[in-house]
């Protein structure tokens, strides 16, 4: 019984982590309290403690909700690849596959935003997302830029400069209306950053 019991708190606070995900999306960045995201989803304030004690433990399940949301995407960023070349267009593709959507950049705006304000949240969205991303791109590097393993943060280095400038890219056209201002060709910046970071490191070798 007591099992039983567990799981069906278990699912509805899975099912409950989904709707909070979907409102701190739809707010796009706007800072909810634990009271708004309680009446949003449409259940008491008492009821958001009982499963996530305060608002820091509802933003940093939030995270933890879209970090497992990216998981099958990052298996694949982590794919290795036998060349330079191919091991970052392979990524520029799958990068272009969550440009693409609202979702991507709509939790790290999310996180973002919290983050300046709560030294946890930002630890949990570094451990989380972040290094999580970074960790996949030198998987996929690892084995063309650094074979023997001779030079890892030379690898480290190489997958801060790929994710960097695709989530400026990604954040200057979503959520700063750089698409209003001076709209981006994704797919041709992906292209050209794939071709642009290939030479880049071939000069470096």
């Amino acid at each position: 019984m007591a099992g039983q019991a567990a799981a069906r708190s278990g699912g509805r606070k899975d099912e409950l982590l989904g709707e909070l995900a979907a409102i701190a999306v739809a707010e796009r960045s706007a800072p909810v309290s634990l009271r708004q995201f309680a009446i949003k989803a449409g259940v008491s304030e008492p009821t958001l403690r009982h499963y996530f004690a305060d608002r820091q433990g509802v933003v940093t399940a939030i995270i933890g909700f879209f970090a497992e949301g990216a998981r099958d995407w990052l298996k694949r960023s982590a794919e290795p690849a036998g060349s330079v070349e191919e091991a970052v267009r392979g990524y520029a593709s799958l990068a272009l596959e969550g440009a693409d959507t609202d979702t991507f950049a709509q939790a790290h705006a999310f996180a973002l935003v919290e983050s300046i304000h709560d030294p946890v949240v930002a630890r949990a969205y570094l451990d989380l997302i972040v290094e999580p991303s970074l960790t996949a791109i030198e998987h996929r590097l690892a084995p063309a830029l650094d074979p023997d393993g001779e030079f890892p943060d030379r690898v480290r280095h190489g997958a801060i400069s790929l994710y960097a400038p695709i989530l400026i890219a990604v954040v200057h056209q979503r959520l700063l209306r750089g698409a209003e201002a001076r709209p981006l060709d994704m797919g041709a910046f992906f292209n050209d950053l794939s071709e642009l970071f290939a030479h880049g490191l071939k000069l470096g070798s």
